[in-house]
């Protein structure tokens, strides 16, 4: 009887201590995922990435947490997404410019008047065309999880109003790292300048740059202004940001977890193209009246017809089929 209630004895402390520990173990296995982004806290990217945080913390954050790195803590767009290959980032906001790097197809977005309007792109990029190229990321190490809308870019400059590519002639002009953008510029006649985002605002005030590329969302919020008073629209090219996962933490997650990431990035699409999109034209006239920017609408036609060499290049490189379905997507 005694060896009988020692045995108990045993095996009621035994599962006493495993009954302890399970809480621990299971803490210990909680993820915590880094999601990188080279802008400021007060821009888009960070409104989207505490959404993502929010939401997807309330469906499984007893697996897994979201801390966020902005204003390039964790380095550029470029080094984020390498970071992402290489499985030292675990997600990131980015320019969709920049996956063409890695995958000649990415350019897809970047094709200069291909189109016709923010709900045009977003269609594209979200639907079967997008997520058909979008997925040959994957193969890089990158996931894009959501496309979402910054809208068209239009020129801006330090000198002068720009009516036409040659008034551009010789002026040191920012590109994002990106052939497409290289090429469209200097197709322009000025000279195209790789540099990072958030060198800009210093690059234009120190002269180091004369001109600059964005949506004006990005301008007005960024302050590009106070440096290049002078902005033309062109809308020249369709602009979009991505957030992406590195496909090796994706893999490493539970199938719970990923579900959930995937849900959760459909569910902050609409926020991230409702937050930018038809708000140009009202910071268009806050610019005018509060800021002195001098704005213009530039000779379409002209700078279309100074792009068709690009254009043509690059809808050849991802394909004339896929090109042509782009344009009758309604």
């Amino acid at each position: 009887m005694k060896r009988l209630l020692k045995s108990f004895g045993i095996l009621v402390v035994t599962l006493g201590l495993v009954a302890g520990t399970m809480p621990g173990q299971a803490q210990a296995k909680k993820v915590e995922l880094s999601l990188a982004h080279e802008a400021p806290p007060f821009f888009v990217y960070q409104i989207i990435a505490e959404k993502f945080k929010e939401f997807l913390e309330k469906k499984v954050g007893d697996e897994v947490s979201v801390k966020i790195y902005h204003s390039g803590q964790l380095g550029g767009e470029k080094d984020s997404i390498e970071g992402e290959i290489i499985g030292t980032v675990d997600m990131a906001i980015v320019q969709s410019s920049l996956l063409a790097l890695w995958e000649n197809q990415m350019a897809y977005v970047d094709i200069p008047f291909l189109y016709r309007d923010i709900d045009h792109a977003i269609k594209v990029m979200n639907g079967p065309i997008g997520q058909s190229i979008n997925r040959k990321m994957e193969k890089h190490g990158v996931m894009v999880l959501a496309c979402m809308n910054l809208g068209f870019r239009g020129v801006y400059n330090r000198h002068k109003p720009v009516y036409k590519p040659s008034d551009l002639e010789g002026m040191k002009y920012r590109v994002i790292q990106n052939p497409v953008y290289v090429d469209l510029i200097n197709s322009w006649g000025a000279k195209a300048v790789p540099m990072n985002f958030g060198e800009v605002y210093t690059a234009l005030q120190q002269g180091v740059l004369d001109a600059a590329g964005l949506e004006p969302y990005s301008y007005e919020i960024m302050k590009h202004y106070e440096p290049a008073p002078y902005f033309s629209i062109t809308n020249h090219i369709y602009q979009a940001f991505l957030l992406t996962m590195s496909k090796k933490k994706f893999d490493s997650l539970s199938p719970r977890v990923q579900r959930a990431i995937l849900d959760t990035a459909r569910e902050i699409i609409p926020a991230g193209v409702k937050i930018t999109k038809d708000i140009d034209y009202r910071i268009i006239g806050k610019l005018v009246r509060e800021n002195g920017v001098l704005f213009n609408v530039a000779d379409i036609e002209a700078f279309k017809k100074a792009s068709r060499g690009v254009h043509e290049k690059y809808a050849k490189k991802i394909g004339m089929d896929v090109v042509n379905k782009i344009r009758e997507v309604k």
